[in-house]
């Protein structure tokens, strides 16, 4: 008996999806709701409220991550040179220019996509290990140089920082209301996820997933590795440096001990295998995962994060290849459904010219050969 899948399960994997938007989008007027004590407190809302907007911006840099070691398979350990790239750029323009904050975000972006084609020239040559070492020493270097430069102190820059850090808060900042705010990181993060997710179901993602499977073959196919690789770490860099210059722009300060910190690129690459390497959704799901327990746990003080990570690499032990990968699995578990068998298809007739007993060979055996 054979097993056929339902045409419904995308679209339903689809609902599912604007469900959860739509129940973050209303989390503000839920989180009162479901703890009252929020409405006596507008301190306590605030507080999740930002807790909500930092799960946004991680899953936004663990969305852009998972472009590039998802489905390009080029796997950086040094992400937070994107990251803290677009970081530094807006706070040094928020504290130089005059422009509108979206302005400056969008540059910030920019300078970090920048930043990615300068990171994929030397990375078209390398692979493996070597690929993911040079990701990480661009973002070590690029740490020090910041800690070396003290940009608030030798050019005078808002309020001067220490060991690099910027502190533009007087600038920097979209709004004081944290609903508007939560609503302008929930913004950012649908409207990323949607450009990310229609670059990864089109030829261009394909073309990421043939480079990741067999760059020779795919390279042997006449795909332009190098244009394309170039491409996904650029477009990664855009991404994982637009959180970090809206993150500037949430928390008031741009600090190498935060935005250069290998723990932004571990939490990056934490998110997405966790929530599902190579479906671009599954970071969403994996970044609140993080973000949620972290703050559970803060009553742990310094053994929270140890705990936290442990509690990430069980799940990965248990639920291999990710939270959304086991649901998805589940899904299509139960999207089974029996038909009868049907009659075999009947034989084609040999072939003339071929000698006896030679069989035809079907289109997909002779791809396969």
């Amino acid at each position: 008996m054979r097993v056929r899948r339902l045409s419904l399960r995308p679209r339903l994997g689809s609902a599912l999806l604007l469900l959860f938007f739509a129940l973050l989008a209303a989390m503000p007027y839920l989180l009162p709701r479901l703890f009252p004590e929020m409405e006596t407190n507008p301190l306590l809302l605030r507080r999740w409220l930002d807790i909500l907007v930092m799960a946004n911006l991680l899953a936004v840099l663990a969305m852009s991550w998972d472009l590039l070691g998802g489905y390009t398979g080029q796997i950086s350990f040094g992400h937070s040179f994107f990251f803290g790239l677009g970081a530094f750029t807006a706070a040094i323009l928020s504290l130089t220019v005059d422009w509108s904050p979206w302005t400056v975000i969008g540059v910030g972006a920019l300078a970090a996509a920048v930043g990615g084609v300068l990171i994929a020239a030397p990375a078209l040559r390398l692979h493996g290990p070597y690929l993911s070492l040079m990701t990480l020493v661009a973002a070590l270097a690029f740490d020090r140089f910041i800690r070396w430069l003290k940009p608030a102190d030798r050019f005078d820059l808002g309020i001067p920082g220490a060991e690099g850090a910027i502190l533009c808060s007087l600038k920097c900042f979209l709004t004081f209301d944290a609903v508007a705010k939560y609503y302008y990181a929930l913004a950012l993060l649908v409207g990323s996820f949607l450009v990310l997710w229609a670059i990864a179901r089109s030829r261009i993602g394909l073309a990421l997933e043939a480079i990741r499977d067999d760059e020779e073959a795919a390279q042997a196919a006449g795909i332009n590795t190098a244009k394309f690789k170039t491409l996904a770490f650029s477009v990664s860099g855009f991404f994982a440096g637009l959180s970090g210059a809206f993150y500037v722009y949430h928390i008031g300060s741009a600090s190498p001990s935060y935005v250069l910190n290998l723990e932004r690129s571990v939490e990056a690459i934490a998110t997405a295998v966790l929530g599902g390497m190579g479906t671009i959704v599954g970071p969403i799901f994996g970044a609140y995962f993080f973000k949620l327990f972290e703050e559970l746990f803060r009553p742990l003080e310094a053994l929270r994060y140890g705990v936290l990570f442990a509690l990430a690499l069980a799940v990965l032990l248990l639920v291999q290849g990710g939270l959304l990968s086991r649901a998805l699995q589940r899904l299509r578990g139960r999207d089974l459904v029996a038909v009868p068998p049907s009659a075999p298809p009947p034989s084609p007739p040999p072939s003339e010219g071929l000698p006896q007993g030679t069989e035809t060979q079907t289109g997909t055996e002779a791809v396969r050969r």
